[in-house]
């Protein structure tokens, strides 16, 4: 079966070559090789031109900045393949990443084949996440990568990703689970996530940001999601205490409280309701971490604290 790899490139320069050296050195060799570079203001496009010269099954798509899930859009109309996986320009597979998700189709015509990954730096694993064969497991890892998704099942539902600053992997995976897709989880780690530890973006929180509202994703994806599905509904009220935490660690205590009401009125409304608890075993895969986050911002709330913990977690001025 012919495997595509789609990789967004923006402004990669300095990390291309070690992330397309390792896809074109796959134990695997029925790939084609999607390269897109969205309007890169540095260098980019010149390895791109240099790999696509020495690989024949390289291709390379230069257009205008669009953003990420605009070209991952435009990328699996390209793509050729049976299945597809995605790799972003600052990470890398290992050698036999591509042939390890094979071999699981080759015994089952899965839809989505989902494992787990590896946290890197220039100089060492920072951590690796396998992945348990259990219902909560596709929920851990929402991103596109560290996964392949049959093509076919893509193009018939009119997956895409959606085109927000906020969200859009997240989108992309729900809306694929809502169409009831044959999954499979190994826990096989090949995915290296790296870490630039000279980002800006990687050490430090953004804060809230007035061009994105949350209200708008949560709208979108209430246009598939089920909410009798106690999975589904855990993950929305787990993955918005997660995005107030990521973003108001750097925002004001006011702008914070805001941002809270603004989502818990949301979830009240919407009666987006779970059974399931952060304690609960059907959560079997999640760290124990993850689950005390959400224990500890949900006693928070239940003992009506959010005030004190605001003025305490917030370290943005008014």
């Amino acid at each position: 079966m012919k495997i595509s790899i789609i990789v967004p490139v923006y402004n990669a320069y300095q990390s291309l070559s070690k992330c397309l050296d390792s896809v074109v050195n796959q134990t695997y060799k029925n790939i084609e090789i999607i390269l897109m570079n969205d309007g890169s203001k540095d260098n980019s496009i010149l390895i791109l031109n240099e790999y696509a010269k020495k690989y024949s099954n390289i291709i390379v798509i230069d257009k205008i900045n669009e953003g990420v899930s605009v070209t991952r859009n435009k990328g699996i109309q390209i793509a050729t393949g049976d299945y597809i996986m995605f790799i972003d320009n600052d990470d890398y597979i290992d050698e036999d990443y591509v042939e390890k998700y094979v071999l699981e189709l080759e015994k089952n015509s899965y839809d989505i084949v989902i494992g787990g990954y590896k946290r890197t730096t220039e100089s060492k694993n920072l951590f690796s996440y396998k992945l348990k064969e259990t219902e909560w497991s596709k929920y851990v890892i929402l991103s596109p990568w560290a996964k392949i998704y049959k093509k076919e099942f893509l193009i018939q539902n009119k997956i895409e990703f959606l085109n927000y600053k906020i969200g859009e992997d997240v989108y992309f995976n729900l809306k694929t689970y809502s169409y009831n897709p044959l999954i499979k989880v190994i826990e096989y780690i090949g995915y290296n996530w790296f870490y630039n530890e000279k980002s800006v973006s990687n050490t430090n929180q953004k804060g809230l940001n007035d061009e994105v509202n949350i209200l708008n994703l949560l709208e979108k994806l209430l246009e598939f999601i089920d909410l009798k599905d106690d999975y589904m509904c855990y993950f929305i009220r787990r993955y918005i205490i997660w995005y107030l935490l990521f973003s108001g660690r750097k925002a004001s205590k006011k702008s914070f409280l805001i941002e809270y009401k603004k989502v818990r009125d949301f979830i009240k409304n919407k009666n987006i309701k779970s059974n399931i608890t952060p304690l609960s075993s059907k959560l079997e895969g999640e760290t124990l971490k993850n689950r005390i986050i959400v224990l500890v911002f949900k006693t928070i709330e239940r003992f009506h604290l959010i005030n004190l913990f605001a003025s305490v977690y917030c370290r943005g001025s008014e």
